[in-house]
């Protein structure tokens, strides 16, 4: 299935510590094998601090 047609329907909440939708599907599809292992680790630990510098680092996109 292709989901590009559906994806211009996805609407994304806008708040405070949003970890954004876009920035994660950019993640995985760039991430090292070892990147996502850290990702994961960090999402499990609600290590935000760890994710966004990982966001940053992998992609050179810094979330507030």
């Amino acid at each position: 299935m292709k989901f590009n047609k559906y994806i211009d329907r996805v609407e994304e909440a806008s708040y405070s510590g949003n970890i954004g939708f876009e920035e994660m599907v950019k993640f995985y599809d760039k991430a090292s094998t070892d990147d996502v292992s850290k990702m994961e680790k960090f999402l499990n630990n609600d290590d935000w601090d760890g994710f966004k510098k990982l966001i940053k680092k992998v992609l050179g996109i810094l979330l507030k």
